[in-house]
């Protein structure tokens, strides 16, 4: 039911339980279990994953987003611009970039950081924001999970969202296995 809000042009592909090439080769990684690729991407060099639709849960893979690019696609510059990455970025920035970016792109209209610790992105020293946030004329509490590294002064994010109840759990564990073991290029 979840993914008849997706457009009706949308491609999909199934994701298999092998070693996958995502975001243009920018990463590397094997799920441990079947996820759908929608052909849309967020970003020239990113891609998104789901289980059981956008509403139920939702993976997004940014690689390589280099200085003066922001995470997500630029859709409206002179209407809501995105704020842009810079290589010499603290980790307290790239979570303030990643929730600009994050809110503009999703029309976001509440988003309070839970948690923000130092963590591994596939090897690389980062940051891992736990987040919840609300939609437009939504009541249910939605929470996200991101990664954020650096490496050869790239970007690198995964970031996964899911509504609290249930399937925020159901999947997190695969995901941040997925996190950690991703192998950036």
């Amino acid at each position: 039911m979840a993914l008849l809000s997706v457009p009706a042009n949308a491609g999909w592909k199934r994701i298999e339980v092998e070693e996958t090439k995502i975001a243009k080769g920018a990463m590397y990684a094997t799920p441990a279990s079947e996820w759908n690729r929608w052909s849309r991407r967020p970003a020239r060099r990113g891609e998104t994953w789901t289980k059981d639709g956008f509403q139920l849960n939702r993976l997004d893979f940014f690689g390589q987003i280099a200085d003066g690019e922001s995470i997500y696609k630029e859709r409206s510059k002179k209407e809501k611009p995105l704020p842009k990455f810079r290589s010499d970025m603290l980790p307290t920035d790239l979570a303030e970039l990643f929730e600009a970016n994050f809110s503009i792109e999703h029309n976001i209209t509440q988003f309070d950081v839970r948690s923000l610790e130092p963590a591994q992105l596939g090897g690389v020293a980062g940051v891992r924001m736990v987040y919840e946030y609300a939609l437009p004329n939504d009541a249910l509490t939605r929470v996200g999970e991101a990664r954020l590294a650096v490496s050869a002064g790239q970007l690198y994010v995964i970031n996964y969202t899911a509504p609290e109840l249930h399937y925020f759990d159901a999947s997190v564990d695969e995901v941040r296995a997925i996190m950690d073991n991703v192998e950036l290029k």
